[in-house]
Parts: C-alpha cells; structure tokens; sequence
C-alpha cells in the first residue's frame, strides 16, 4: 500500500460560499434590524471584545432567531455557526447551511470530523458561534455549559468571546445583546487537560455569562425602566 494513501479517518474539507454567505448577510440585513433591532452593549475593553482573528463565540439560547441576532451584532465579520443535523432534514436548506459555512454537529454524538473542520476554521483566523447549552433555553437560569466549546478553543488556539443574549419579553421586543472579553483558555489548562479540566473552564466560561446578565440588569436594564 501507497504511503501517501490518505487515512480513513481524515474528515472530509466541507466546501462553504463566502459570497452567498455574504448576500444572505446583506440580504436579510435590513429586515433583521429593522424587526430585531439589535443593541450591542460592550463590558470591558471594546477592541478587546471586537475581535478580528480566530475567535469562538460561545453564548447563551433563548430563542429560535439568535443566529440572526448575533449576525447582526458581528456584522464586521463572516460568523459561521455549528448547527444541528436536525436542519439538514431538508436536502436545499442543509445545502444552503453547508454553502454559507455551516458546521453540521450531532447534540447526541459529536463527531471527530465535526471537531476537524471546527479546529480547522479556528485555526485559520475564521469566527465560529457556538451555543454551549445545546438547545434552545427560555428559561431564567441557563443549563450546564457543555465542555466541548472549550476543547475546540484549545485545539484551536483561540480565545472564547463570552456573549449573553437578553430574553426579548415579547415578540416583537427588541434584541439586546452583551458582549465581554475574551477568555484565554490556552492559559487556564494544561497541554492535554482532562474531561474534569475542560469542565472546570466551561463552568467558568458560564459564570463569564452570568456576570454579563447580571451587568444588563444592574447597569442598562434599571436605568432605562424598560429598554425594550
């Protein structure tokens, strides 16, 4: 056998579009502001939270249009997401998911060729949004963050951008979203840090989280009565 035979196990490179990634950006663009009317508040150092190299955005997920919400609050850069393989169902939207630069992942059974591809954007500069809680989560207090997020910064070599989303009371309410440093894990664990490691950083990661709602509710929520 060739020695150049490729392994087996090498995921394949998923093909993604920048350019109709960027025309369903511009696109939808207008109607997401003018429905969401995204607010971004920033907690720390601006440039700092605004980050333009390889960065993981881990947030919070209260509802089903978050994805679009975070497209408008990083507008300045190509966010590609991890989605479910429950959205690929349908054969043109799991096209149109893959093209823009989607990432398909199994909740139940995370694949190696998934944490591949995400290493692999990571360490190419690109941005990729993650929800930690794995599902959608209307409810005041979040659910365990699962340690995987941290894992695919520390394979990747890139900070996590901790976000929490602000439950919109009503439907049409408007979006507020709050953005914090980033966290360096390449310095909060060891070269190969174990699943108690990972696990310790992404409760850590959840209370970065935390602290940027109870910032909403002690600093901008009460001084505008009800800035929805």
């Amino acid at each position: 056998m060739s020695s150049e035979t490729k392994s087996p196990n090498k995921p394949k490179k998923i093909k993604h579009n920048n350019f109709l990634l960027d025309f369903v950006r511009i696109t939808g663009c207008i109607p997401a502001l003018l429905w969401i009317r995204p607010k971004v508040h920033y907690v720390g150092d601006k440039k700092k939270c605004k980050q333009k190299k390889g960065v993981l955005i881990a947030s919070n997920h209260v509802t089903f249009f978050d994805p679009i919400a975070m497209y408008c609050a990083f507008w300045y850069r190509r966010v590609h997401f991890l989605a479910t393989k429950d959205l690929y169902k349908n054969k043109f939207f799991g096209w149109m998911l893959t093209t823009v630069g989607c990432i398909q992942v199994d909740k139940e059974n995370f694949s190696m060729a998934s944490l591949h591809e995400t290493v692999d954007r990571l360490k190419s500069g690109k941005a990729i949004l993650i929800f930690p809680e794995g599902q959608v989560n209307g409810r005041e207090e979040n659910l365990s963050f699962k340690s995987g997020s941290v894992l695919m910064a520390k394979l990747g070599g890139v900070p996590i951008l901790p976000v929490h989303i602000v439950k919109p009371p009503r439907k049409l309410s408007r979006f507020h979203i709050v953005i914090g440093e980033p966290i360096d894990v390449a310095n909060m664990c060891s070269r190969f840090p174990s699943v108690e490691e990972l696990q310790k950083i992404s409760d850590h990661l959840q209370e970065r989280e935390q602290e940027l709602k109870y910032y909403y509710e002690k600093n901008i929520s009460k001084k505008r009565g009800n800035p929805q």
